[in-house]
């Protein structure tokens, strides 16, 4: 039997969670309570100047459900703006028997496909405008997606605060959409594809008076987010994983250990199986741990929506199926 070293540095887990802060804010305008599908924002008044914030940003599976026909059926979507019609190419590849977040999510790839950041651009912001030039700040690509969205027949609305960097805090803004069975989901397009992360700060409006803010202790966790061509995408389904035993095991009885890139680690017990399930796609690495050691080691790239399996032997190979 194969004994391999407990630790594999490329994979060792993140001392702190990833897609959590915690932020100090003293006076300017003040931060509010906030709640989405993989996003909570926590604020607690320290004295009458200053606040504590705490931000966690979940970035697995967003668990939509239903067609974009049900999204239309619903008629949710208001405040269109005057005169605002989607492009003919959007327009022909929403079809009404695609997935509701597959449609959601093709007007957010065609607003980063046809819309640039440009920080200095000093245009109105308005989605109109914006959409004609193909570039504006935060506020316009906020806008004009937005704005697709609800053309779209998608309930949207815009969302204002600050993003933290390492060199400090600048007001910001994002978006949000509703989809069936996920209530409503953040994105950032400037980020990428429903990517949001725990350095966003929500405020009610507009930052006029930014406040100075401190870094107490947290993770952006965007490292934990896999790729779309070239763009961060939170995706809609996990993957799952099943691990399983090849025959009888003497003592002691191995454990699966799963660990993800940004410090998302899983275990259970081969009891002769364990599954795993909500996996964000991408790669992970198994260990099989029995008695204090590392037993088995295998990558493993695990696709969204699919039921992936893996067969431990004894003593050698093992191997990956869908």
């Amino acid at each position: 039997m194969k004994i391999l070293p407990a630790v594999l540095c490329l994979f060792a887990a993140a001392t702190v969670g990833a897609g959590e802060a915690i932020y100090q804010l003293v006076g300017g305008d003040a931060p509010v309570a906030a709640a989405a599908n993989g996003f909570v924002q926590e604020v607690r008044a320290v004295t009458d100047a200053e606040v504590e914030v705490q931000v966690a940003a979940t970035l697995g599976p967003i668990g939509a459900t239903g067609t974009y026909a049900q999204v239309l059926a619903a008629g949710g979507a208001s405040e269109v703006p005057a005169g605002f019609a989607l492009p003919s190419r959007l327009k022909v590849r929403l079809r009404p028997d695609i997935g509701a977040w597959e449609a959601a999510t093709l007007v957010l790839e065609w607003a980063a496909d046809h819309v640039v950041l440009d920080t200095s651009d000093g245009g109105p912001q308005d989605a109109s405008s914006v959409l004609r030039r193909g570039r504006g700040r935060c506020s316009g690509l906020a806008n004009a997606t937005t704005a697709l969205l609800l053309t779209a027949g998608f309930e949207a609305r815009t969302v204002s605060g600050l993003l933290v960097s390492d060199d400090g805090a600048i007001p910001h803004r994002w978006l949000e959409c509703r989809l069936p069975g996920a209530g409503w989901v953040p994105a950032d397009p400037t980020l990428g594809l429903w990517a949001i992360t725990s350095r966003h700060i929500v405020f009610a409006d507009t930052v006029t008076r930014p406040p100075a803010v401190r870094v107490v202790g947290g993770s952006g966790g965007l490292e934990r987010l896999s790729r779309d061509g070239k763009r961060l995408l939170r995706p809609n389904r996990g993957a799952d994983l099943v691990c399983r035993l090849s025959g009888a095991w003497q003592d002691p009885q191995p454990v699966a250990v799963l660990r993800g890139i940004g410090g998302d680690v899983r275990r259970a017990r081969l009891d002769p199986e364990a599954r795993f399930s909500g996996l964000l796609p991408g790669r992970w690495l198994l260990e099989v741990e029995a008695g204090g050691l590392v037993v088995e080691r295998q990558e493993l790239f695990l696709r969204s929506g699919e039921v992936h399996s893996y067969v431990v032997r004894q003593p050698e190979d093992a191997e990956v199926g869908s």
